[in-house]
C-alpha cells in the first residue's frame, strides 16, 4: 500500500505516541515532532487513532468516518455480550416481512470495519434481495453432488450423510428475506467479518442463518460464478441468510464444556 497518512506538524506536540504504536515503524521523530519516513504503510490508522491532537489524516479515506471515544457509547457489557452469544440460535423460520435497507447496510458496515491480516481489507459483499433466484443454480449443482456422496455413504461414514437431504426450494436458504454473501480470496478475514455481521443482525431484531451448504455449490457452479462475478481465487466464504424470525426461543442451551491448556 502506498503511503496515505498526512500529519500536520502544527498540531503535533511530539508525544511519540504514533512512533510507538505503528506496526511497521513507519513514523519516526524529526525536529521533535512526528515525520512519516517510510513510502508506504499498512493504512491501518493506528496512528490516526492514538494521536490527542488529531494531528493525522489520512488521504483517500472519509475522516468524516472517524469518532472520538466515549466510554458510554463504545464499551459494551461483559455479561450482556456473553449472554447474547449464549443465546444466539440459527434461524430457519422466518416472517414473510422486508429488511429494512438501512439494516442491511449496517450489517455491512459491522462486516467493513472488522479488522483484517496486514489490513488488507479485500472483502467484498453482495446481496442477493431474491435469494430464490441465486437458490435456483446452488440446488442444480449440489442435486449432482449429492448423487456422489449418498453412493459413498452406502459404504463409508462421511461426516455428515446427505442422504436423509431434500433438495428442494428452500433448502438452502429456507425462505429467508435477503441473503449477503460475503466474498473473499481471505477465508479467515472474511469469517472474521461474517461473525461480526451476525451479531449485529441480531442486535437489529434479525434472525441469521449461516448456510455452510451454498458455499461449497458455489465452488462448483460457473452459473452462481458468474452471477457473482468471482474471479481468481476469490470464494463464497459465508452466506448469510436474513429475516425476521418467525420462531422465539425461550432459553440458552447446554454446551460441551471447552478444552483449556495453560502452558
Amino acid at each position: 500500500m502506498k503511503n496515505c497518512v498526512s500529519i500536520n506538524r502544527d498540531k503535533c506536540i511530539g508525544c511519540k505516541k504514533c512512533v510507538i504504536d505503528c506496526p511497521l515503524n513507519a513514523i519516526a521523530m524529526k525536529d521533535n515532532k512526528a515525520t512519516m519516513i517510510l513510502d508506504e504503510c499498512m493504512e491501518c490508522g493506528h496512528c490516526v487513532a492514538i494521536c490527542p491532537q488529531a494531528a493525522i489524516t489520512m488521504k483517500g479515506y472519509q475522516m468524516s468516518e472517524v469518532k472520538d471515544f466515549r466510554p458510554e457509547t463504545f464499551t459494551i457489557d461483559s455479561e450482556v455480550f456473553l449472554n447474547t452469544i449464549k443465546f444466539r440460535r440459527s434461524i430457519r423460520q422466518y416472517k414473510n416481512q422486508e429488511i429494512e435497507r438501512a439494516k442491511i447496510q449496517s450489517i455491512i458496515e459491522v462486516g467493513r470495519f472488522t479488522p483484517t491480516g496486514s489490513n488488507k481489507q479485500k472483502i467484498r459483499y453482495v446481496v442477493a434481495e431474491k435469494p430464490a433466484e441465486i437458490e435456483k443454480d446452488a440446488i442444480k449443482i449440489f442435486k449432482k453432488i449429492k448423487i456422489v456422496t449418498d453412493f459413498l455413504a452406502s459404504f463409508i461414514k462421511l461426516p455428515i450423510d446427505t442422504r436423509r437431504y431434500n433438495v428442494q426450494e428452500g433448502f438452502f436458504f429456507h425462505h429467508a428475506n435477503k441473503v449477503i454473501l460475503v466474498i473473499s480470496k481471505d477465508e479467515t478475514d472474511a469469517a472474521l467479518a461474517s461473525t461480526n455481521m451476525g451479531t449485529m443482525a441480531e442486535s437489529l431484531g434479525l434472525g441469521v442463518l449461516y448456510v455452510g451448504y451454498f458455499s461449497q455449490a458455489a465452488k462448483f457452479s460457473r452459473a452462481i460464478k458468474k452471477k457473482l462475478k468471482i474471479k481468481g481465487k476469490e470464494k463464497v466464504v459465508t452466506a448469510i441468510a436474513l429475516g425476521y424470525p418467525r420462531v422465539k426461543y425461550q432459553r440458552t442451551v447446554p454446551r460441551k464444556q471447552a478444552t483449556i491448556n495453560y502452558i
